[in-house]
C-alpha cells in the first residue's frame, strides 16, 4: 500500500465529480480531469478516471439494461472504435506535458460549449431551443464529427463524453432511454480502455492505492447526487459547474503551455 496526500486531494474531487454524475447522468471523469491528472500525472490520472467509473456503470448499466436503445448503441461504438484505437495509441507516445495541455484544452473547450449552451444563449441572447428544428446536412456532419473525435479524445484521455454526447442527445429523445444508452456506451468503452491499460502495464500499486481511498469518496458523491436529483434546479447546477469547469481546465492548460514555451 502506497500513501501520498495527493490520493486524498483527488479522491474529494471525486465527491464533486461523482455528485454531478449521480445528478446529471455524466460528467464525473471530465470534471475531476484537470486536478486528478494534475496531482498524479496522466500516466495515473488517466487509467484512474477509466477505473474509478466502472463501478458504478455496471451498477446503473445491471438496473438499467432493459431501457436502452441498442441500436442507436451500436451505432455509437462502430462509430467510435477507429478514435479510441486512434486515441490510445496517441496516449503512450506524447509526453506528460503534452497530454496535460490537451486535457486542458479539451475541458476547457467543452466547458466553453456548456456556457454558451446554458448561459450565454438563453440568458444573454434570449435564445429558446426549439423541439422541431430541421435538421441539416451540416448539422448532422457535425453531429458525426463530435463522435468520432470522441472516440479520439476518450481514447487518449477518457473524456470523450461530452463530445459523444452531442451525437446521442439528437437521436434518442426520451431523457431516460438517452442516461441509460449513454450509461451502456461508458460500459462498452471504458471497459476496453481499462483492458487497453492494463495489456500497457498501467495499473500499478501506486494507482491501485490512489483508487482504495479515491472510490469510496466517489460513491459518497454519487449517491448523494442520485438522492438530490429532485432537490435541486438542475439548469443553476449545471451553469456552476460549467463555470467552474472552465477556471479549472484552462488553469491547467496554460499553466502546462508555459512549461513548454
Amino acid at each position: 500500500m502506497i500513501w501520498e496526500f495527493s490520493f486524498l486531494l483527488v479522491a474529494l474531487m471525486q465527491i464533486v465529480g461523482f455528485f454531478v454524475q449521480g445528478c446529471t447522468g455524466f460528467g464525473c471523469t471530465v470534471i475531476a480531469a484537470p486536478v486528478t491528472n494534475g496531482l498524479l500525472g496522466t500516466k495515473t490520472g488517466v487509467p484512474y478516471g477509466t477505473l474509478i467509473t466502472l463501478p458504478f456503470l455496471y451498477y446503473l448499466g445491471f438496473k438499467t439494461y432493459r431501457e436502452v436503445s441498442w441500436k442507436d448503441l451500436l451505432k455509437i461504438v462502430l462509430l467510435c472504435a477507429p478514435g479510441i484505437v486512434i486515441g490510445n495509441v496517441l496516449f503512450y507516445r506524447i509526453s506528460d506535458v503534452t497530454a496535460k495541455i490537451c486535457i486542458g484544452a479539451m475541458v476547457t473547450f467543452i466547458a466553453l460549449i456548456n456556457i454558451y449552451k446554458h448561459i450565454i444563449k438563453p440568458l444573454v441572447l434570449k435564445k429558446v431551443e426549439t423541439e422541431e428544428a430541421i435538421d441539416t446536412p451540416v448539422k448532422k456532419f457535425l453531429r458525426y464529427g463530435c463522435l468520432a473525435l470522441g472516440g479520439v479524445v476518450h481514447g487518449a484521455f477518457n473524456i470523450g463524453g461530452p463530445l459523444i454526447t452531442v451525437y446521442t442527445i439528437s437521436s434518442v429523445k426520451e431523457k431516460e432511454k438517452f442516461r441509460n444508452t449513454m450509461n451502456m456506451v461508458w460500459i462498452v468503452l471504458n471497459t476496453y480502455n481499462a483492458f487497453n491499460q492494463y495489456r500497457n502495464g498501467a495499473w500499478t500499486p501506486r494507482l491501485f492505492s490512489a483508487l482504495s481511498i479515491g472510490v469510496p469518496m466517489a460513491a459518497i458523491g454519487f449517491f448523494l447526487g442520485m438522492s438530490f436529483l429532485k432537490r435541486i434546479n438542475r439548469e443553476q447546477f449545471l451553469r456552476m459547474v460549467y463555470c467552474v469547469l472552465l477556471f479549472i481546465g484552462s488553469d491547467m492548460f496554460i499553466r502546462n503551455l508555459l512549461k513548454v514555451l
